[in-house]
């Protein structure tokens, strides 16, 4: 294994794209730690806190909104549906669409969600001020566009 000062890992530390990964794998680990018992990905969080902040959006827009590509939404919804902790209702506009909403266990669960995403965020970000957290958001999002509009892709793929 090479030394903390070996040429070899100084360059892949002055790498954007290394560096990232290893601050998103410590994060990801941290939030299945704090989410295990609960049978909770991050992926599905993001799609419970849309459909809980907007009920009634259509699948392809809860999938747009969190950057998850459409042919991994169906999958995802179709678990936290058989889980009972969202439903699909069809919409009123068009039949041939569906609206999400949350079932009541979505419900009670968000609350307990919420409380541990807090303790999440308070967790990974004790190292920054306020105004360091605010311009590291704002720079990941810079970042992530400028992949993206290198690449051309308009999703990820749901990974976690």
């Amino acid at each position: 294994m090479p030394s903390d000062d070996s040429p070899g890992l100084a360059r892949l530390e002055g790498l954007i794209g290394y560096t990232l990964r290893r601050a998103q794998v410590a994060v990801s680990r941290s939030f299945v730690a704090l989410f295990a018992d609960l049978d909770v990905r991050q992926s599905q969080l993001g799609v419970l806190t849309v459909i809980e902040g907007s009920p009634g959006l259509r699948p392809s827009q809860v999938g747009a909104a969190i950057g998850i590509k459409r042919a991994n939404i169906g999958p995802l919804l179709d678990e936290l549906e058989a889980r009972s902790l969202v439903r699909r209702e069809p919409d009123p506009t068009d039949r041939r669409s569906q609206s999400l909403f949350l079932t009541p266990d979505g419900e009670a669960l968000m609350a307990e969600l919420h409380r541990r995403e807090s303790a999440h965020e308070e967790r990974i970000a004790a190292f920054l001020g306020p105004e360091e957290r605010a311009a590291l958001l704002g720079l990941l999002r810079r970042l992530e566009q400028g992949a993206r509009d290198v690449t051309g892709d308009e999703g990820v793929d749901e990974a976690d």
